[in-house]
């Protein structure tokens, strides 16, 4: 049997794939639990939400780090393994393979993927994890050995998976692409390590907000996300789409930092976590009817099950003050 941190290890690593590939149907059941896709989303996800989450701690750091390093994790997976934020032809793209794309890049998805990777694929099960495991929120829960392994694992993924996508794609990114891809990478760690601990923290001694709009308020920034990152907005100008992007983004954290509180908001955490997935929730059954994704109805289903026991094991309690 798994020890607490064993468990809690799997927890972390499997949360990010299933919630930012699995619920959200990028990659629907019958890719993600087929036995190659599977492992190499284990591989890219769980080993890099694994690490932001163990140097936060060893740093010593608060969410600004997380914040950055989940950009770093967006850049070296979508910039170096899969080429989204470079190929024109890229599925996923829609419009925005004709509109802002300059020097090789596609400027609006690679804003967005960004902030998306951070947020859901990072932050998000961050955000669970320490509500799941409220003791462990400080602590290691990687022995040195096994952090240099989980390292090791995401290094190999990321490089595997970029001779896979450059087999099976036509298109061939430009060596310079790599190298920025790389360095743009290397220096989001690095400002990450620097920023200080409260410098996204909350504001207020408790919540200001009533634990049920943190639902309405979760739901509507993806959903308002979602609209600005594929809306006409994007044909007329890719800048005011991308700072409007980054300005919704920047403006929603600030508002958490001044409503969320500082202790009793482990409910209003549980909430906000519930409103970030609640769109892919809602979602999910109509990718089965519309797409053909079989499955998605009972993934939809499942996740909010699950955020249901989270609510309840979130339930009003006297907490530690923790920085936002």
């Amino acid at each position: 049997m798994f020890s607490e941190k064993g468990r809690a290890i799997w927890f972390l690593a499997l949360l990010s794939p299933i919630t930012a590939e699995l619920l959200s149907g990028s990659s629907p059941p019958i890719e993600f639990f087929h036995p190659f896709g599977f492992l190499l989303l284990l591989g890219m996800y769980g080993a890099g939400v694994l690490l932001i989450r163990e140097l936060t701690v060893i740093w010593r750091k608060g969410w600004a780090t997380t914040i950055v390093l989940g950009f770093a994790y967006a850049v070296a997976e979508e910039g170096v393994a899969v080429k989204s934020f470079f190929d024109p032809g890229w599925a996923d793209l829609g419009a925005l393979s004709e509109f802002g794309r300059f020097a090789e890049v596609n400027w609006i998805w690679a804003t967005w993927l960004s902030i998306f990777h951070s947020m859901i694929s990072i932050c998000l099960p961050i955000l669970i994890f320490n509500l799941w495991y409220p003791h462990l929120r400080e602590e290691r829960i990687l022995v040195p050995r096994r952090f240099k392994l989980v390292g090791a694992i995401f290094l190999m993924d990321l490089a595997f998976a970029a001779i896979v996508f450059v087999s099976i794609q036509d298109y061939y990114p430009p060596p310079l692409q790599y190298v920025a891809s790389i360095l743009t990478t290397i220096v989001f760690v690095l400002i990450a390590r620097e920023l200080p601990i409260d410098l996204v923290s909350a504001r207020h001694e408790l919540p200001t907000w009533s634990p049920w709009r943190f639902i309405a308020f979760g739901f509507a920034l993806i959903l308002l996300d979602f609209i600005i990152a594929s809306s006409a907005l994007s044909a007329m100008s890719a800048l005011v789409t991308i700072v409007t992007l980054l300005m919704v983004n920047a403006a929603a954290l600030l508002l958490l930092q001044h409503k969320l509180g500082r202790c009793q908001n482990s409910l209003h955490k549980a909430n906000l976590a519930l409103g970030l997935v609640l769109f892919f929730i809602v979602l999910a059954p109509i990718h089965e009817v519309s797409d053909g994704m079989i499955g998605m109805s009972v993934v939809g289903l499942c996740y909010l099950m699950f955020m249901i026991v989270l609510i309840k094991k979130a339930r009003p309690r006297v907490e530690s003050v923790n920085p936002f």
